[in-house]
């Protein structure tokens, strides 16, 4: 069963395009992944520090060796000093219906 999130961030001040530039670097190898079937990174028009990343993986399995892979551990890493929280705020969903 596929695994679908939306990732919810807040940069600091003054981090937001730093995290803009390293959210993007991050997207090349996370779609890289075996059992990424997307990774799309969104920025709020009106809230510039904030982005939302909606990402799909095949199953559990391929999610779990996203969260474990060494550029997911040092993003998470990396982001304790530019987001509000220290961190992203998951939000897990299923699709409604499938186009």
């Amino acid at each position: 069963m596929e695994v679908s999130l939306i990732a919810h961030l807040e940069a600091r001040d003054g981090a937001a395009d730093a995290l803009a530039d390293r959210l993007a670097l991050h997207a090349v190898k996370v779609r890289q992944e075996p059992g990424n079937r997307q990774f799309q990174v969104f920025r709020h028009r009106d809230e510039p520090r904030r982005f939302d990343v909606v990402e799909t993986y095949a199953d559990e399995a391929a999610f779990e060796s996203h969260i474990a892979a060494p550029h997911s551990l040092a993003f998470n890493a990396w982001l304790a000093d530019v987001a509000v929280g220290g961190q992203s705020a998951l939000t897990f969903v299923e699709a409604v219906s499938k186009a």
